[in-house]
This record gives structure tokens, C-alpha cells and sequence, in this order.
């Protein structure tokens, strides 16, 4: 028996399961199509964050059960009375073994809200990458035991993710942000929460709305909310240019460290509050140990010469190869060695990478020395991936600058002078210790 036309063009199921590419399928290109490259980001405006999920914790013992679990502090900082947070505050999730599972932004869930309405018990909105909410709700349901909260992953279209920006200029209520114990900017009525965007100096305001409308139908006011409404691809665009990864497509989770991600700078980890999970490696790293890899702004180059700016330049019809990410960062015409970095994503000719310090920046951290040279160019090099890579991209090559903001750049250094202090004060107690030493071998010659 023949089969039918229509039963003939069907695909099998499991062929599709295993993303394989047929003749007719189109590939996955490294670079989007001109119509898709995102606009260069204005000077004040303000983007709907789709690619961000919500989580909410309600109960009496949410504050608690948060405080064990985020690298952030849940209580007030040098509180006697240990009152509650009022503020929203970026943090992360990290694993037993002190690596990132999620960044994220906590915010108290407003007081306006039906969820808040009828009870006085704490409640907050956990903000992570909405293709991690699941795997969130996972390891927050196996950390539950019997503590009393409820979890639940907020709806597309309940609330809304904003980012907000005005002049690189913070606004007129940042104290709220820093200031815990300072009242919130919105009305006890309001149903809008938000902070201060402290992962890059004048980055923004983080801000979550209830329904979908535009924001300003929530803040009018121009002081709040400037500029008009940007794409999420200009968004990303401003946030690469500023240095700052975001979700677990650039923040690997299980794999990244949190003061290789910058988080100690971004305000993310409290380093006086009590026992969280994962705190043991990341307490251990800030005080004693050196961070050799940040992640860093990158220019993208082709056989052009070394670019001579010291901040990333976006430019939209910049024809350059986007490499995949994961890629790693070599020397060009340098012996096969250990990376020098691993590039994590990026836009046009622009991107983030976790960087060697002392091999691709100026950045001296030890006084051991740097193996910097101002001459010397990197490249990431990829090859074509197999046919049933989810990625396909063709192979290429591409050359890339390491850039360091100079707020990073203030940090690590502040960092460093601490760390040689420690050393020369090590290093003086030694001495003292040995001319002590010698002096008391000395007393026993001659007592013989």
C-alpha cells in the first residue's frame, strides 16, 4: 500500500530531538542579519528584560531560609536589632563547592501585592535568567525541609523586568539602594519594587512592574524613568560595554566563580555575614587568596590593527565573525600554551571573556610580575562543529583585546595594595621572629 503525500514530509520526532540539520534546515550563523544587529544604546532610556524570570518566596521563614542560601546579606548591616532588609539587592546562588548556580536580584515583594496583602510575613521576588527557573525552584524545594514558606514561579506577563538608566547618573533616590535603613522611593500602596544596579557604577536601576504595560504608565515622573523605550539587544549591547555578565549563558553555572564574575565589586557578596552555602571557598579566595581571571569587556578585530582605545567601541556594521561561546583566547603567533582566556558571549564586534589579568591586561597583581606586552595580539581560532551541534556556526578566526574599566581597574588595584601589605607585614613578622631566634641561639652560646 502507498503511503500518502502528507505522511511522507513528516520528520521523525527523534531526528528532531537530536537537533539534526537537514539540507533544507537553515544553520545557525555567527553573526545576525543586518536588520537583527541591535542600535547602539542611547545616553537615558530603559529596556523590558524578557530574557529574566521571577521566583517569589513568601512565608515567615523566607528571610531566613534566604539568608542561608545567597551570598548576600538578608538583615541589615551592622544592625544591633538584625532588622530585615528593605532594599533590593544583587546576589547569587552558589553551589556546596562555592561555584555560581544563579546570579540574581532579590527584591521585597511590595506591600500593594495580593500575594502581601492579607499577611505581615516577609515575602520576596527572586529575579534569576528565565531559562534557569526551573533549575532554581529545584534547589530551593531540596533546601526547604520544613521551613515555613511557599515557592512559586511567577507567570509570563504577571509582572515585568525593567532596566532603567538616566546619564549614566544614578537617581534621585540611589540612597535607597545604599541606605537600607532609608524609606522606599514608592508609596506603601505601590505595587512596584526595585534597586539600584550596582554591578557597574551608573549603570541603572533594576525595576518589576505587575501586568505588562509600558513602564512609565507605573513612574511617570520623568526624574525616575528618562529616555524612551530600547530592545533587549540594545540593552545587552550597554551591558557588555560596561563589563557586566549576566545569566548562565555567560555565567556558567557550576562553573564560574563569583570573584572571577566581578561580583565582588558588584556589591553581590557580603563578606561579614554568617554561613551560606557555598561561603567556605569564596571567604577563603577574598582574604588569602589572589584572583588571576576577571571577566573583562573584549574588542573584536580583524586583520586590522590592534585597536588603541581603552574602552570597547560598539559599531553595528563592524563586519566581524562572532565566535562561539566557550571559545578559548590565545596568543596569535605564540607557543601552545595554557589559555589565556575563554571568550562568554558577545554582540557584533563586542563581547565579555574571562581574562588571564597578567597575560592579556596591564594589571599587576602579585610581585611576581605580568607577562603583558602592549604589542602582543590574541585570537580566538574555532573550527566547524559536528553536524548535530545545536550551535552550528561555521569556522573562523578573529582577533581579541582585553579592555579593563576603570572602575574594575580602581578595584583590583586597591585590592592588590591590600594583599602587599598583608605580604610585607608577613614578611616583617617572619624577620622578627628569626632575629629573635638568633638571638636566643646567640644567649645560649654563650651561656655554654
Amino acid at each position: 500500500m502507498m503511503r500518502s503525500i502528507a505522511s511522507s514530509k513528516r520528520v521523525c520526532a527523534r531526528c528532531l530531538s537530536r537537533s539534526r540539520l537537514f539540507s533544507t534546515t537553515v544553520k545557525h550563523r555567527s553573526q545576525p542579519s543586518s536588520d537583527a544587529v541591535p542600535s547602539s544604546p542611547p545616553q537615558s532610556g530603559y529596556a523590558r528584560l524578557t530574557n529574566r524570570g521571577l521566583i517569589s518566596i513568601t512565608g515567615v521563614d523566607s528571610t531566613t531560609f534566604l539568608q542561608g542560601l545567597i551570598s548576600q546579606n538578608m538583615l541589615v548591616a551592622n544592625d544591633p536589632s538584625r532588622a530585615t532588609r528593605r532594599t533590593g539587592t544583587y546576589t547569587a546562588f552558589l553551589n556546596s563547592q562555592g561555584r555560581v548556580l544563579n546570579d540574581a536580584f532579590i527584591y521585597p515583594m511590595p506591600r500593594g501585592d495580593s500575594e502581601t496583602a492579607t499577611s505581615d510575613d516577609p515575602a520576596w521576588l527572586v529575579e534569576v535568567d528565565k531559562n534557569e527557573v526551573s533549575s532554581l525552584l529545584k534547589h530551593l524545594k531540596k533546601h526547604k525541609l520544613r521551613s515555613k514558606l511557599k515557592l512559586r514561579a511567577l507567570e509570563d506577563g504577571e509582572r515585568t523586568v525593567w532596566s532603567s538608566w538616566k546619564d549614566h547618573a544614578e537617581p534621585r533616590w540611589a540612597a535607597y539602594n545604599l541606605e537600607p535603613e532609608s524609606p522606599s522611593p514608592f508609596s506603601p500602596s505601590s505595587a512596584v519594587a526595585g534597586c539600584i544596579d550596582t554591578r557597574a557604577p551608573g549603570f541603572g536601576s533594576r525595576l518589576v512592574t505587575p501586568g505588562e504595560e509600558d513602564l512609565r504608565v507605573h513612574l511617570p515622573d520623568e526624574t525616575q524613568v528618562a529616555g524612551s523605550e530600547v530592545d533587549l539587544g540594545t540593552y545587552t549591547v550597554r551591558r557588555m560595554l560596561h563589563g557586566i555578565a549576566e545569566g548562565q549563558a555567560e555565567i556558567i553555572r557550576e562553573s564560574a566563580l563569583p570573584l572571577e564574575c566581578n561580583m565582588d565589586m558588584m556589591r553581590g557578596v557580603d563578606f561579614r555575614k554568617g554561613c551560606y552555602v557555598g561561603q567556605e571557598l569564596t571567604i577563603r579566595t577574598h582574604h588569602t587568596g589572589v584572583v588571576r581571571k576577571r571577566i573583562v569587556p573584549v574588542q573584536l578585530y580583524a586583520n586590522s590593527a590592534l585597536p588603541s582605545s581603552d574602552t570597547p567601541v560598539y559599531e553595528p556594521s563592524a563586519a566581524v565573525a562572532l565566535p562561539p561561546s566557550g571559545s578559548n583566547i590565545s596568543k596569535v603567533d605564540g607557543r601552545k600554551g595554557r589559555s589565556a582566556g575563554k571568550f562568554l558571549g558577545g554582540v557584533g564586534n563586542i563581547g565579555l571573556a574571562l581574562c588571564r589579568l597578567e597575560i592579556m591586561t596591564d594589571i599587576v597583581l602579585t610581585s611576581e610580575g605580568s607577562q603583558y606586552s602592549p604589542e602582543q595580539e590574541f585570537k580566538i581560532s574555532w573550527s566547524a562543529p559536528e553536524e548535530a551541534s545545536p550551535n552550528a556556526t561555521e569556522p573562523g578566526e578573529v582577533k581579541v583585546k582585553a579592555l579593563v574599566p576603570p572602575w574594575l581597574r580602581q578595584y583590583i588595584s586597591s585590592g592588590a595594595r591590600n594583599i602587599a601589605r598583608k605580604v610585607d607585614n608577613q614578611e616583617g613578622h617572619r624577620a622578627k621572629e628569626l632575629l629573635y631566634q638568633l638571638e636566643e641561639e646567640e644567649e645560649q652560646r654563650r651561656n655554654e
